[in-house]
């Protein structure tokens, strides 16, 4: 399992929703219709520290390398 710190910048977020046709299961929009990160909880957060398996991670990095403003940053967590 991977750990990654998953971030969404508010401030870039345009709705596109290009991350959830990547990964569904870690992205939801909130109220103001921007991008948030779903906890292994189902806390919802700008950021969140995610333990994630290879798949997983494939799907989050697709997610951040296919939103049209970057507002989206996955990082590993030693």
């Amino acid at each position: 399992m991977a750990k990654l710190k998953v971030t969404v910048d508010p401030d870039l977020c345009i709705a596109a929703a290009a991350c959830m046709g990547s990964a569904q299961k870690f992205f939801r929009m909130d109220d103001d219709n921007r991008a948030v990160v779903v906890g292994a909880d189902g806390s919802e957060a700008f950021v969140q520290i995610l333990e994630v398996t290879p798949a997983e991670k494939a799907a989050l990095l697709e997610a951040a390398g296919s939103c049209p403003t970057t507002a989206i940053a996955v990082e590993d967590v030693a």
